[in-house]
């Protein structure tokens, strides 16, 4: 997920770009840029929902990984596993992500 909002906002990026290239062009008219620019609305969008999509994930890993810490074998059989390592750097970085978008509240 956090990879694929990496890979959206390069794509925006080089949409804008794309953009004004259009723009600079001579041989391109108002239609050429509309039609770019409606592109770049699209990308826009999609990371709207990644991000929606991003939060709910983040919101069902802190679930799962709260419940996990509650059970009784969680310090000998889950804590000590490379997931559960791999979950706590998701989750972290996944809130930093969402603090920065302002998608999560204190």
């Amino acid at each position: 997920m956090l990879k694929d909002q990496e890979r959206s906002l390069k794509e925006i990026e080089s949409q804008k770009e794309r953009i004004q290239s259009v723009k600079d062009d001579d041989t391109k008219d108002d239609h050429d840029v509309r039609k770019q620019e409606e592109v770049l609305a699209e990308y826009v969008a999609g990371q709207e929902d990644e991000n929606d999509r991003l939060l709910q994930f983040y919101e069902k890993l802190c679930e799962t990984m709260d419940t996990a810490e509650e059970e009784e074998t969680f310090a000998a059989e889950v804590e000590v596993t490379e997931e559960w390592t791999a979950a706590k750097k998701a989750r972290g970085t996944a809130m930093a992500k969402l603090e920065a978008l302002g998608k999560l509240s204190d």
